[in-house]
């Protein structure tokens, strides 16, 4: 089971519907095989996804974020698998040891640096259930809610395991932004294998 493939027009030739195209293609051939399936359950504690939903996004500077509302909520674990790409090499970004200081200026560090968003934040549902929560409002040093945020870099898979307590955004592009992003987003229902024993175990003790 699984979502619309793409949030854009892909039916004409300009450069972007053919990104879009190419990337719903790597979705079906890639990301919804069997072979990725194998490989998601060797490379985690996990096993193998019994279902997924996701698509093709693209995030355009100074126009496109996600809002974090209480409809994504799951009812169970899901492991969400992102693959994204912008603008940048995708290098691993270095800070000063002394003042935890960004180095460098690149594309990489922009990115890195939050300051033009498209990250991935994940965030603790509040108790206040019903209430949806801007994107370009949500994240600040002082939220506790904050649970983990996901710098864009260039041809790099993100997974995650998300708990069903967990809401997910993807943050403003601001219009400094070096480039769009692209992304494919997934999410995976799987099955704890440590759960399974355990369940297991439970039955073997009641017997």
């Amino acid at each position: 089971d699984d979502d619309d493939d793409v949030e854009d027009d892909t039916k004409d030739d300009s450069p972007s519907s053919t990104a879009g195209s190419l990337l719903c293609s790597m979705k079906r051939s890639v990301f919804e095989s069997d072979a990725f399936g194998r490989w998601l359950k060797s490379v985690t504690s996990l096993g193998m996804p019994e279902g997924h939903r996701g698509r093709v996004r693209r995030f355009r500077p100074g126009l496109d974020y996600t809002v974090a509302h209480y409809g994504i909520l799951t009812t169970s674990s899901v492991l969400d698998a992102t693959m994204c790409f912008v603008a940048g090499k995708g290098d691993q970004c270095k800070y000063d040891e002394e003042t935890g200081d960004l180095i460098g200026s690149d594309d990489d560090a922009i990115w890195d640096s939050g300051d033009v968003g498209g990250f991935e934040c994940y965030i603790a549902a509040d108790e206040g259930e019903g209430e949806e929560t801007e994107a370009d409002d949500e994240y600040n040093e002082d939220n506790d809610t904050k649970l983990l945020s996901v710098s864009a870099s260039d041809n790099t898979l993100s997974l995650v395991y998300r708990d069903p307590g967990t809401m997910r955004f993807v943050k403003y592009v601001g219009s400094g932004a070096p480039s769009s992003r692209w992304d494919l987003s997934l999410e995976y229902s799987v099955i704890d294998d440590d759960d399974d024993e355990d369940e297991e175990g439970e039955k073997e003790d009641s017997e």
